[in-house]
């Protein structure tokens, strides 16, 4: 019986703030050419908020073009982040913080939460190219990477 209801609670902790869904491209004939997906793990306000976010940011240029998409993605949506504090910039302690005050909305966490996460995967694999490059050493690499997860994580 102790060893059952380990597993459930094990289960029950492994799927909560766990999400992933995708969206097609599709072009003028309904031909697919292409998908956005997004998922995120122990993400547990804004979760699906923080999805619908990166699959619109994946979307836009292409719906901007007049593709098409499948799939569930509110595009009645406004998708555009609210005004961070005066004099500071997102990220995660400062987005909690004002979810926490309810100076933002769990919606608004959301995309804050993703657009600065998506922001800082943007600067590491830019560092990593240029790593790999021989642009940058070993050093500037990790303080590039440690300033940006600062930006993201304000820790």
């Amino acid at each position: 019986m102790y060893s059952k209801m380990c597993v459930v609670i094990f289960v029950c902790f492994s799927v909560i703030g766990c999400s992933s869904r995708e969206v097609q491209i599709l072009d003028v004939n309904g031909k697919e050419i292409g998908e956005c997906s997004a998922g995120y793990y122990l993400h547990f306000y804004g979760l699906e908020d923080s999805i619908d976010y990166m699959l619109y940011q994946c979307a836009k240029d292409y719906i901007d073009k007049g593709y098409k998409i499948s799939g569930v993605l509110p595009l009645d949506r406004d998708y555009t982040l609210p005004e961070p504090p005066k004099g500071k910039a997102w990220n995660k302690k400062i987005a909690m913080r004002h979810f926490k005050d309810s100076k933002i909305t769990e919606r608004e966490l959301g995309y804050i939460l993703a657009a600065t996460e998506y922001e800082y995967h943007l600067k590491k694999l830019d560092a990593e190219k240029r790593l790999a490059d021989g642009t940058i050493d070993e050093t500037e690499f990790n303080q590039i990477i440690q300033k940006a997860e600062f930006i993201w994580r304000g820790e």
